[in-house]
């Protein structure tokens, strides 16, 4: 019944799972298993989907996320050499992810204080009536089974993930309601979010292909590398890495990587830095990038916690670019990237 534990643990939940390195199954095991004592104790679910935004954009950057290979392949780089140095500055972006769940937990412990959970007495009859109807307590154990097979493949990676989630949909849907008007009922309940999720990621597919189509991306590097002073060319590892974030904030990862990245390294090269620095830099942004629009997974997340996507970007922004600002900072501290 304590805010502040669950805060926190959420925050050290999320990037236990987010070791996988997926942030649609972070997000769906994260938020199953805290919403329900968010609700019960009141405490805002904005603090659930920004502590696992954020979070899972730290452990984007594990030498397995999504971030870390892309710019090894990009710069052609050793990816041991790359990571290696950055396991403490990911240790620094954690540490920093569970200061601010304290700080938030403290909040809303004050706010609410420190609740004590009883098993409530009296139930709505009508409620209970409805919610019963869909229940399948005779196979819960098959249930569970289908659930523990779904996230054993989800770590695996040996299933596509699209896949994956149809053949599991359509085993549960079959076996736990066989009468196909209640295989309509189930899926028109749910339809409304899956409509509206699956527009925005069009749509942000669509935005992309325009950014990458008309060769804007290159265009804004270049802009980019035309605005840095040819006496703070040894600071460009520094900029990267807090550029890093406000590029993958407005294009996906591969656009970034493999368009905007080769550029800035060619250009930190000719200012005598290893492009090394730049992969490593370059990775830094992932919190940021975890909000963006274009990010598949950030739909869900939302969708999953019940808040709009401007909220959550609203209220996790500020805490994405402190993770940003204490990864580069510890970064230069212990040598992953230099200045001169």
């Amino acid at each position: 019944g304590d805010p502040l534990k669950i805060v926190v643990g959420t925050a050290v939940l999320t990037m236990l799972v987010a070791l996988d390195g997926d942030g649609s199954t972070t997000y769906m095991i994260t938020t199953s298993a805290m919403l329900p004592l968010y609700i019960m104790l009141g405490i805002r679910p904005i603090i659930l989907a920004g502590i696992a935004g954020v979070g899972m954009g730290i452990m984007n950057t594990i030498p397995w996320g999504g971030a870390t290979p892309r710019a090894a392949s990009a710069l052609g780089v050793d990816p041991a050499e790359l990571t290696g140095p950055m396991l403490p500055v990911i240790a620094s972006g954690m540490v920093c992810m569970i200061v601010v769940a304290y700080v938030l937990g403290r909040m809303e412990r004050k706010r609410l204080g420190v609740i004590e959970l009883k098993q409530p007495s009296h139930t709505n009859e009508t409620a209970a009536a409805e919610e019963d109807e869909w229940r399948r307590p005779k196979l819960w154990w098959f249930n569970l089974l289908l659930t523990l097979s779904l996230v054993g493949f989800l770590v695996s990676g040996k299933v596509n993930l699209t896949v994956l989630f149809i053949i599991a949909f359509c085993i549960a849907l079959i076996v736990n309601y066989p009468k196909l008007n209640d295989q309509r009922e189930r899926i028109s309940a749910h339809s409304s979010n899956v409509l509206a999720i699956g527009s925005m990621i069009f749509a942000a597919g669509v935005f992309t292909g325009i950014l990458t189509g008309t060769k804007m991306v290159d265009e804004m590097a270049i802009s980019l590398v035309s605005l840095i002073p040819e006496q703070m060319g040894g600071f460009i590892p520094a900029i990267v890495a807090l550029t890093s974030g406000i590029f993958t904030f407005l294009m996906p990862n591969d656009a970034y990587f493999y368009g905007v990245l080769p550029i800035l390294s060619e250009t930190a090269v000719a200012y005598g830095v290893d492009k090394v620095e730049i992969a490593r830099a370059s990775i830094i942004g992932q919190p940021i990038h975890m909000l963006s629009p274009l990010v598949p997974s950030t739909h869900l997340l939302v969708g999953l916690a019940g808040v709009t996507i401007d909220e959550h970007q609203k209220f996790a922004m500020k805490w994405a670019v402190l993770a940003v600002i204490v990864m580069t900072a510890f970064a230069l501290i212990i040598g992953a990237i230099t200045i001169f």
